[in-house]
């Protein structure tokens, strides 16, 4: 379904056409006269690529798009993951960039024209902060980890969407196939309104009735057309694919029925959902952050080592080393502010764990009690689509021994695909709700690469 296929799908063609082409020339090559005749042959591939590739394009189209490979495609098309991934390189730069400050820090002053001996190479290595930057380097760490887990959020949720999505555009498509068949009832309706009144056995309101009606109905499958035209849109666009082509999708016969204990499901989701791992990890790091800000009230020692040249008012030029302490004294209150923001910071990421917590644990009831009525549901639109079926059988019998009118068999065929795709709806449904239940226990589905 992607480019790659289609262009495989291509290339087979391509070789079985030259394959043959080659033998066919092997037989022919002895009867050519000229020149012009190997030119013209020689075109003859390229031909029959240009008449033979929609065909070929055509077969790849139809193939069916079945839901792993959908995951598949989104899972690696998708540009959020793209962005969840440049995030966590982005913390990677910054542990490098909190690390650096253990490594010497080489410098150079050149003054024109020299004095004093201000002028020279300068290097200075750290050698005690109080934890300042070994805190640094552990906030950056943190930060890290979270990227690592907002990337799995996002991972989960695009393959939630990408199963929604799958589901709708089979659900959209019963919708639209139980609506062609109630047009097809409400202009047989129609008909026979319109033959009573001409025979004055219906009023005129009765047509206009049936008339509005068929109107209503061929309104509401334009809606649904609607709906299929940008269900399919959705689903290209979680799988990251620009190319128009037809989608083909595997629908399901059943469903396998999914047990879920509640208490252990909001266990596994409070230990394994990866948005309380992020929040966690940030927990971790604003820590870290607090630890930083205290250790500002802290002077800095430092060794020094530096090359300085002869300049005005200098004997010669020459080295020194030794080793300094720099003590800050006065900032205009930003260490003090700097430290209340840190404070702050964790009393907000507790409180978010908090209400992570408890959201969690709502969503988990409420999609476990959704699991359990979409269950019901199936087995209610299961002997409604049976009790249609069996009526439609009737009907189709009665009308062959002329005992019922062709709006008496469209009603029955109307009824029995209407009642069907609430059926299959009821199954996408349930499909639907294992999944989310899945994501909100932290047990997303994962698909083999």
């Amino acid at each position: 379904m992607t480019l790659l296929g289609i262009f495989n799908s291509n290339l087979i063609c391509f070789i079985q056409i030259l394959i043959n082409l080659g033998f066919f020339l092997l037989h022919r090559l002895p009867d050519l006269k000229t020149v012009t005749m190997n030119i013209i042959y020689s075109f003859i591939p390229l031909l029959l690529v240009l008449f033979l590739s929609p065909y070929c394009l055509r077969a790849q189209e139809n193939e069916t798009l079945t839901l792993e490979q959908a995951i598949k495609l989104a899972v690696n098309n998708n540009p959020g993951i793209e962005l969840s991934q440049a995030d966590i390189e982005i913390s990677k730069a910054g542990i490098r960039q909190a690390k650096s400050a253990y490594y010497p820090q080489i410098s150079s002053r050149l003054i024109i024209p020299f004095i004093g001996r201000e002028s020279g190479f300068y290097l200075d290595q750290l050698i005690w902060d109080f934890g300042r930057t070994s805190n640094r380097v552990k906030s950056s760490k943190a930060a890290l980890e979270s990227s690592g887990f907002r990337k799995d959020s996002t991972r989960d949720d695009l393959i939630l969407d990408t199963i929604i999505a799958y589901y709708t555009i089979l659900s959209d498509k019963h919708i639209a196939a139980s609506l062609e068949k109630r047009v097809t009832e409400a202009q047989k309706r129609l008909e026979r309104t319109t033959s009573f009144f001409e025979s004055e056995r219906a009023s005129e309101l009765d047509v206009t009735k049936s008339e509005a009606n068929l109107s209503d109905v061929k309104l509401e499958l334009s809606r649904a057309d609607n709906n299929l035209e940008l269900s399919n849109f959705r689903l290209k666009t979680l799988m990251g694919q620009e190319d128009e082509f037809d989608l083909k999708l595997e629908d399901v016969s059943g469903y396998n029925k999914k047990i879920f204990d509640l208490k252990e499901s909001i266990d596994q989701a409070l230990g394994t959902r990866p948005e309380l791992k992020e929040i966690r990890a940030r927990e971790v790091s604003t820590k870290a952050n607090l630890e930083v800000s205290k250790k500002e009230f802290y002077p800095i020692v430092f060794g020094r080592t530096a090359y300085r040249f002869e300049g005005k008012g200098a004997q010669t030029p020459g080295f020194i080393a030794g080793v300094g302490v720099k003590f800050p004294i006065f900032e205009g209150f930003s260490r003090f502010g700097k430290l209340q923001e840190a404070k702050a910071g964790i009393r907000k990421v507790k409180s978010e764990m908090e209400v992570a917590k408890a959201n969690i644990v709502s969503e988990v009831k409420e999609l476990y009690l959704d699991l359990e009525f979409a269950e019901e549901n199936i087995l209610v639109r299961h002997k409604t689509k049976e009790s249609a079926q069996k009526t439609l059988v009737l009907a189709q019998e009665r009308y062959r021994q002329g005992r019922a009118s062709e709006v008496e068999l469209a009603e029955a065929e109307s009824l029995f695909e209407t009642s069907k795709a609430k059926y299959m709806q009821a199954l996408y449904t349930y499909n639907i709700n294992v999944a989310k239940l899945e994501r909100a226990i932290g047990g997303m589905y994962e698909p083999q690469q």
